[in-house]
């Protein structure tokens, strides 16, 4: 036994030696994906601005109504122009390039409209000839980041490039190794958008869907952000000047002017700001909710929200939701209604339509605020319906194949289809 004992003493931080030097000896290889930034000069940038031909739509981004003409962006490229006199046969006049385009509004002269950091003023008084007309620089300061820093003496991050790389690292044996995700190269896929156009984020003036982040009130330009509402002055439409700069919150996605007030959408809620001193927006409210993608409108009595799961806001809610703002300083909800997974909407006179998705386009009577989902009058399912614009019971729909336009019947409430502006085959 005495030997035995012997002979065991040294064999234990030897097998513990062996335990050690297996850890030392394993490693993992893992593959990670990530964009890295495509850089386009400030000088290429700023002299890509040009109108051309008519081109087909690819992808829809937000569109816009101003005299007579249909204006649809394409997201990260630029505006097609379309002549909408007759609304039966609307007619693509041409298309303008800006990259970096992702919004727009108009007044009768001008369009302004976002070209990554610059504010691009545009003469539309020729609908057929729009041309640039001036530029101010470094405007928008919250674009296409995600986390990345980009390196503005090599100009503007004008794409993103899908790319890998593989890295050895030590593991405990067990498949266990702590992983750095390292920035320098890029933004890792699963933090960017899901394409890289998105990677890349009056009197009487025109009108915008509900998706809009630029929106025209009191000859002042408004703008949102991620963070922040942004005032322009267009007292000279042609030498706009920047003014006051309000941060909000992050995570703001639109805007909807009525009247004296401004109504800001978020993914955690609903802002509320007065404009009757244009150049200093007053903050009257704040409305929250469940975090989820929340386009807003209102006719005056109610503000209509829309929040919808699927989508970069990471919400899981799907529903309309009435919210009373009588008193813009206590809004109140006193409707929730569930939806499919709605996106934009909008309001004329007694209806409110709504677009639901993979289940169309859906229009209410909603007179009765506390009876809406009981008067859906009807129903446009055979599309995915994104952003509408609805005045003077003249509808436009957003969908994934086209814009489609529709006008009221007598009762006010059913709509007739008018005309499909097709997608990919202009």
């Amino acid at each position: 036994m005495k030997t035995l004992t012997r002979l065991l003493v040294p064999l234990i931080p030897l097998s513990l030696m062996g335990l050690m030097a297996c850890e030392d000896r394993c490693e993992i290889e893992s593959t990670q994906y990530y964009y890295e930034p495509v850089y386009t000069s400030w000088e290429d940038l700023r002299a890509s601005v040009k109108f051309e031909a008519p081109r087909p739509i690819n992808q829809h981004g937000k569109i816009y109504f101003i005299n007579d003409y249909v204006l649809i962006n394409e997201p990260n490229v630029g505006i097609h122009f379309i002549n909408n006199t007759d609304r039966e046969n609307p007619k693509p006049v041409g298309f303008l390039s800006i990259p970096g385009n992702f919004d727009m509004a108009a007044n009768q002269q001008y369009l302004y409209a976002d070209s990554y950091t610059d504010l691009v003023i545009v003469d539309i008084s020729n609908m057929r000839q729009p041309q640039e007309a001036n530029r101010m620089q470094n405007v928008f300061t919250n674009y296409n980041s995600y986390g990345f820093y980009p390196d503005p003496e090599m100009g503007v991050v004008s794409e993103w490039r899908e790319a890998s790389f593989t890295q050895t690292m030590p593991s405990d044996c067990n498949g266990n190794t702590d992983w750095t995700r390292y920035h320098d190269r890029g933004i890792f896929v699963d933090y960017a958008m899901e394409s890289s156009a998105d990677a890349v984020s009056p009197s009487n003036p025109g009108m915008g869907g509900s998706m809009a982040r630029f929106t025209i009130a009191h000859e002042r330009l408004y703008t949102v952000d991620l963070s922040d509402l942004q005032v322009v002055d267009l007292s000279n439409p042609l030498q706009p000047v920047v003014g006051q700069k309000t941060s909000l919150d992050w995570g703001v996605e639109t805007i909807f002017p009525y009247q004296d007030k401004l109504f800001i959408g978020a993914n955690n809620g609903m802002w509320i700001y007065d404009i009757s001193s244009p150049d200093a927006p007053e903050y009257l409210s704040r409305f929250t909710h469940e975090t989820s993608c929340d386009p807003v409108v209102t006719d005056g009595q109610y503000a209509y929200v829309t929040l919808r799961s699927g989508t970069e806001c990471n919400g899981f809610t799907n529903q309309l939701e009435v919210i009373d703002i009588v008193d813009p300083r206590n809004p109140e909800r006193v409707a929730i209604y569930p939806m499919y997974n709605p996106h934009g909407l909008a309001v004329d006179g007694s209806s409110l339509y709504i677009c639901d998705g993979d289940e169309g386009l859906k229009v209410y009577n909603k007179s009765d605020v506390m009876t809406i989902d009981q008067h859906l009058i009807q129903q446009y399912p055979d599309m995915f319906a994104y952003d509408v614009i609805a005045f003077d019971c003249h509808v436009m729909l957003i969908a994934d194949d086209g814009l489609h336009q529709y006008i009221c019947q007598d009762d006010l409430l059913t709509l007739q289809y008018v005309s499909t502006i097709p997608f990919t085959s202009l």
